[in-house]
C-alpha cells in the first residue's frame, strides 16, 4: 500500500533494494529464486533449500521473518494441516471479509478480528490448509472478476487482511459463503 509520499511501508523501511542484494537476501533466508526480482512485496517463486519445494515468499517477508516457506515454516497456515475459512462482517465499516486460518496455530485469527469490531458470519473447516487456500483464492478471484475491488486499507485493518475486504452493500456475507460452498 502506498502512502502520500510514494512507496509502500516496506520499501520505505527496507528500500526496494538492488536486484543482486535481493537475491543475496533470499539466499540468506534459505531460498533460491527461480525468477528475476520484481519488487519487495510481490510473491517471488523460489525453491526452499530446506524442504526442496517451490514456494512464493515475498522479499520483505524473507528480510523480516527469515525462514518463511509456506510448506515448512512453523507459523502461519500449514498447507497440510486442518484449516478454517471464515467470513466476517464489520457494521461500522460496512464491510465483509473472507479469510483463512490454521486450526493448529497459536494465534486465533478470528478472535483477533473480533477484537477490532469484526463479527463472524460463518466458518467452514477444511481437511488441509491447501484446500482452504484454494477455495478462498477462488472466491476472491470471482468477486474481483465481478468488478469488486478491495474495500478497506491498512489504516482500518492494522492486523492485516485488508485485501480480502469488500463493500457489504455490493458483496454480502451470504454471497461470499455461497461462492465458497460452490468451490468446496
Amino acid at each position: 500500500m502506498t502512502g502520500r509520499n510514494g512507496g509502500c511501508r516496506f520499501c520505505k523501511r527496507y528500500g526496494p533494494g538492488d536486484p543482486h542484494e535481493a537475491v543475496a537476501d533470499m539466499r540468506a533466508a534459505g531460498f533460491r529464486p527461480l525468477e528475476p526480482f520484481k519488487n519487495i512485496a510481490s510473491p517471488w517463486p523460489s525453491l526452499c533449500e530446506r524442504c526442496t519445494k517451490t514456494s512464493t515468499p515475498r522479499l520483505n517477508n524473507g528480510r523480516t521473518r527469515g525462514k518463511c516457506c509456506q510448506h515448512c515454516a512453523h507459523y502461519g497456515l500449514d498447507p497440510g494441516a486442518p484449516a478454517r475459512l471464515y467470513v466476517l462482517s464489520h457494521a461500522e465499516y460496512g464491510a465483509v471479509k473472507i479469510g483463512i486460518t490454521g486450526l493448529r496455530t497459536r494465534e486465533d485469527r478470528v478472535a483477533r478480528f473480533r477484537g477490532h469490531g469484526w463479527v463472524p458470519f460463518t466458518q467452514i473447516d477444511f481437511a488441509t490448509g491447501a484446500d482452504a487456500y484454494r477455495v478462498e483464492q477462488s472466491v476472491i478471484r470471482q468477486v474481483r472478476i465481478e468488478g469488486h475491488g478491495g474495500f478497506l486499507g491498512g489504516v482500518q485493518m492494522p492486523i492485516g487482511g485488508y485485501k480480502e475486504t469488500f463493500d457489504a452493500t455490493s458483496v454480502s456475507a451470504e454471497r461470499l459463503l455461497a461462492l465458497a460452498e460452490a468451490e468446496r
